[in-house]
């Protein structure tokens, strides 16, 4: 139904415009609390929130035996790892240069897929090979001299293992979420992640760090833990029944779009040419890697 797929449409513009809008109010907040008190403090709260919804709407929330080994490995992976280094890369670089670099999740999506067993094309290759000559531009912020050093490179490795951590989260995710629901497994993954991360973040920060919140950036603590971890995955999972895959998929290319978008005007983040041209470089090995993707996956094995 055309009305159908249009509510699918704005959904995922505002999910897209959510999960970018993460980097611009994190940095802020990152800037007196430490990364991994706030990660694990806001995937917490997000847990909370996803378990709400699922009594809600009344699905089952129960783990089988089976499953509980698989759901904390998933969480090890996807929260507790890529969420570690996503607080260690803010508080090291600028947004807009994590929401670029994070949209390498595809390529390496493409080269986790190519150990799987599925064939890459050379335009796959080519499109990863566009993608991470984009980061280096990113990171580099010039257009006329070569500027890499060791200490613009820190965050940039912890974005990209966060970027790895995401994509191997999703792969080995899917056949579980399909089973259980995105919905369950996405709750419980966020709940296992954020406890498993918390004795970490403790053994190194202390909870008084809350009180050096002020009104303005622990509403910022707030909206992050809510709205672009658990109201975005909401937004994610209707996108998906309404739309397929493929079609979201390229929504998910304008994260990056809004996190630069929203750090340069609201929080003084330069925009550079250099980001700008490197960042539509990585979107355009992305689209490449993904079409490849796409590709393969309609090649029967």
């Amino acid at each position: 139904m055309k009305g159908h797929r249009y509510t699918g449409d704005a959904l995922m513009l505002g999910t897209a415009l959510l999960m970018g809008s993460s980097y611009p109010f994190a940095k802020d907040v990152l800037a007196v609390m430490s990364p991994l008190l706030y990660s694990a403090s806001r995937y917490l709260i997000a847990a909370v929130f996803l378990f709400a919804v699922l009594a809600l709407r009344r699905r089952p929330m129960a783990l089988s035996r089976r499953d509980w080994v698989p759901m904390i490995l998933l969480s090890i992976i996807g929260v507790t790892i890529f969420q570690a280094c996503w607080g260690l890369a803010m508080a090291r670089s600028a947004p807009s240069v994590g929401s670029i670099v994070m949209t390498t999740t595809t390529a390496f999506s493409a080269i986790l897929a190519w150990f799987a067993g599925r064939r890459l094309s050379v335009l796959g290759w080519a499109g990863i090979a566009v993608a991470f000559a984009g980061v280096v531009l990113v990171v580099n912020n010039s257009l006329t001299r070569f500027t890499l050093s060791f200490g613009s490179l820190d965050g940039t490795l912890l974005w990209m293992v966060s970027a790895f951590a995401w994509a191997l989260y999703v792969e080995r995710g899917a056949p579980y979420s399909q089973r259980l629901g995105a919905l369950q497994v996405m709750a419980w993954t966020t709940l296992i992640g954020s406890l498993i991360l918390m004795p970490f973040a403790l053994a190194f920060d202390s909870l008084r760090e809350f009180a050096r919140l002020d009104d303005r950036l622990l509403g910022f603590w707030l909206y992050t833990a809510i709205f672009p971890v658990g109201v975005a995955f909401l937004g994610l999972t209707a996108g998906l029944e309404r739309l397929g895959v493929s079609r979201v998929m390229v929504y998910m290319y304008l994260i990056p779009v809004a996190g630069v978008g929203l750090s340069a005007a609201f929080f003084g983040d330069p925009l550079t040419a250099a980001r700008v041209i490197g960042g539509l470089i990585v979107l355009l090995g992305v689209i490449l890697t993904r079409v490849a993707l796409d590709r393969a996956a309609r090649v029967p094995v």
